[in-house]
């Protein structure tokens, strides 16, 4: 068991670094200069090892990942509503608010049915039921997570 006096030589990265004590291993780890999993020899030992069964080395968690917000129990989009409501309101019979939320396909749809006079009509009428489910909190982004949040 490495004592604080104990000298630890890090492999990170291909490249040798130290020797270091334990103490300042353990503060480059929280630090995030250096991961349980790269190689130490400890002065003495017969082979190289990884740093995170090291006697002394803290074990630092990892950093918890940025989980996506929720309501209701599902998946809320990191689109906001405001800019998908006036893109809807004002050039909506474009696709330009389904561009924004990653519909992408039906954006192109939208775009070109709105060259034909016919087609602007549908895309009228669509462009309204898309601005209706905007506003009730309905309408949802290319990956199925609806838009609630506003601003």
């Amino acid at each position: 068991m490495p004592d604080t006096a104990t000298k630890i030589t890090v492999r990170h990265d291909d490249t040798n670094f130290g020797p270091y004590r334990v103490a300042e291993i353990n503060r480059m780890l929280v630090d995030g200069r250096l991961s349980i999993n790269d190689l130490a020899w400890v002065e003495g030992a017969p082979e190289w090892v990884r740093l995170g069964v090291v006697p002394g080395v803290v074990r630092v968690p990892p950093a918890p990942s940025e989980a996506p917000a929720m309501l209701d129990g599902e998946p809320v989009s990191p689109r906001l509503v405001l800019p998908a409501f006036l893109l809807a309101f004002f050039v909506g019979v474009f696709g330009v608010h389904r561009f924004y939320v990653g519909k992408t396909g039906s954006g192109i749809a939208m775009l070109l049915l709105t060259i034909t006079l016919v087609g602007t009509i549908i895309t009228a009428i669509w462009a309204t039921i898309d601005w209706i489910l905007i506003v009730c909190g309905a309408f949802r982004d290319a990956e199925g997570r609806r838009l609630v949040v506003w601003t």
